[in-house]
């Protein structure tokens, strides 16, 4: 069963669509002939939304669809360094689940398993307004990739510059204790920090490789495409990816193009349609 990953524009363009449509993608799920997956991020793109009866509607049309959830961008990539690092130390662990029940994403945001609908969360984004935490990170973000834009053109960004960054990133997800609650010495941690690659780190990898795309091309961050980069996290862990952004296309294209790990299948709706009558 093909795990789907809904981009914004497919949730709202289906959820246009005539009840016979979407009783349709309710009985692909029904059935068993694909599984939908949405993120936390498609909760903050439907808070956006200032018409009550319409953000409502679509919390609830997804939910419909009795989805599967990405985990947050920084709890899968937590993950993506935890699962790595036992492997290298030989510590047993299960391996990590990145596509899970909505309850489980409830617990890493919250700290606490919970089930509650979708329009729940949509409302509560809307509630706090401008000065939600994401909104704060989203101005600081626009603010940096302006000046990183200038010193990437600039050649001061060199292969060891980047290098020495990716691994302070992937140093401060490290975990400090083992599945059985051992203390991890800081040896073991330097060993691994050596001879790890970025590559080994499928989300961390896509973020990474759409950041460096975004400063060589001199692209503008703005609102559309800094969501648009914590949608991409998903390619590596689902198999279709529907989207008809194609701004959003290309630069997945030239993101996987390269990476040595499976990523999904890019569709446009008309594709995802045509392939599930």
């Amino acid at each position: 069963m093909p795990l789907v990953y809904c981009d914004h524009n497919f949730v709202v363009t289906s959820g246009q669509q005539t009840d016979d449509y979407k009783n349709h993608l309710r009985k692909l799920t029904s059935d068993g002939t694909v599984t939908f997956v949405l993120s936390p991020f498609h909760w903050i793109e439907m808070a956006e939304d200032a018409d009550v009866a319409r953000r409502q509607a679509k919390a609830d049309y997804v939910d419909s669809l009795n989805p599967q959830w990405l985990r947050e961008r920084r709890n899968i990539e937590a993950k993506e360094v935890e699962s790595a690092f036992y492997d290298f130390a030989k510590i047993p662990h299960d391996p990590p689940q990145m596509v899970v029940k909505v309850t489980e994403v409830i617990a890493d945001l919250a700290g606490q398993p919970g089930d509650r609908p979708s329009r729940n969360f949509v409302e509560h984004l809307r509630g706090i307004g401008p000065n939600h935490p994401i909104r704060t990170t989203l101005n600081e973000a626009f603010a940096k990739n302006q000046a990183n834009i200038a010193s990437y053109q600039k050649g001061m960004f060199t292969p060891t510059f980047r290098r020495g960054v990716e691994v302070l990133y992937v140093e401060r997800l490290l975990p400090t204790n083992s599945p059985a609650g051992l203390i991890i010495d800081d040896s073991s941690k330097k060993d691994f920090l050596r001879v790890q690659k970025l590559t080994d780190f499928p989300a961390i990898a896509v973020e990474t490789l759409a950041t460096y795309d975004n400063w060589a091309q001199g692209r503008q961050l703005a609102h559309h495409n800094f969501l648009d980069q914590q949608h991409v996290v998903a390619l590596p862990y689902v198999n279709l990816f529907i989207t008809d952004d194609k701004s959003l296309t290309s630069l997945i294209s030239m993101v996987v193009k390269d990476v040595p790990f499976p990523c999904a299948k890019v569709i446009t709706k008309a594709e995802f349609d045509a392939s599930y009558p």
